[in-house]
């Protein structure tokens, strides 16, 4: 007599098929950034404070001490479809290199004493800001601000003239750049409306697209002194133009149409005169006389 199937065999089976989908799903995500990441055995993903907002994260590459931000494009609603699986995480992250320069400036600005930079880059509210400072220590930033002492102590005071005349430099470049791509000035702006411009014109909103791109890495204090060293134009604000009562053309007066007769006096029964009758119209009347009228049907009885 042939052997059922064992009982033991079959729970095995079964508890291998609940384990193989009660597994955690693997998360993805999709990245731009560069192949030496790849080759780097030791990389983080930091928190660290952010120039112009309260905080913001950045790849940390130990093997290379660099430091890289990372931007996310979330639009909502978006899925990856990666391999055979869907990823209902549709964010986009780019991994790109960052100057340490514009994340030391607040701490150079707010410095009341000159220390040590490893002294200086320490904050209780962001533990890796360690990291930083390990990036930092081998950097020059004579172009932002002062060397005090010894250049083996690390000290640094902040020069707002070097600062501002970095960020010029940093701005004019960007701004050059960007017209050579033909990067639109403004969402809304063609291609076809650059061309139209005149070349001061067109230099000048290159320059101020520039000029918002690096303010996003600045201080707002910071930001303000540029526009004023770049010397900018002041955004124009979005108001109707004003113009002089003597311009304007004479207001006509509207015609008011409605009821002229006053209905809230008591109304004067006027004597009319009654038009004399047709022989058509007598002889109507007089057929009509004894008929009942056709609304008396409906009335209630």
């Amino acid at each position: 007599m042939p052997r059922s199937p064992s009982k033991r065999r079959q729970r095995s089976k079964e508890e291998q098929e609940d384990g193989v989908q009660n597994q955690p799903k693997c998360r993805q995500s999709v990245m731009f950034m560069k192949d030496s990441l790849f080759s780097s055995s030791n990389i983080q993903v930091i928190k660290l404070k952010h120039p112009r907002t309260s905080s913001a994260m950045y790849v940390f590459d130990e093997d290379n001490r660099r430091l890289y931000d990372m931007v996310v494009f979330d639009e909502g609603y978006r899925s990856w479809f990666i391999g055979e699986t869907i990823q209902s995480d549709g964010r986009l992250y780019i991994i790109s290199p960052v100057d340490v320069s514009y994340l030391i400036l607040p701490y150079l600005m707010e410095a009341t004493k000159n220390i040590p930079l490893d002294h200086l880059l320490e904050d209780p509210d962001f533990p890796s800001l360690s990291k930083l400072a390990a990036v930092a220590a081998t950097k020059d930033f004579s172009h932002i601000a002062d060397r005090k002492g010894n250049a083996e102590l690390g000290v640094w005071k902040y020069s707002e003239n070097k600062t501002l005349s970095w960020l010029e430099k940093r701005v004019k470049q960007l701004s050059k750049l960007l017209q050579e791509k033909k990067v639109p000035t403004s969402n809304a702006q063609s291609f076809t409306f650059v061309r139209t411009m005149d070349s001061q014109q067109t230099q000048e909103a290159y320059l101020v697209l520039a000029y918002g791109i690096i303010s996003e890495y600045l201080s707002e204090d910071l930001s303000k002194a540029l526009h004023k060293h770049l010397q900018l134009p002041e955004a124009k604000s979005k108001q109707k133009p004003l113009v002089s009562v003597e311009n304007q053309p004479p207001v006509k007066k509207q015609k008011v149409e409605g009821p002229v007769e006053d209905y809230t006096k008591t109304a004067v029964p006027e004597n009319k005169v009654k038009s004399p009758q047709t022989a058509k119209a007598k002889a109507l009347a007089k057929s009509a006389s004894g008929s009942k009228s056709i609304t008396s049907f409906f009335t209630r009885k």
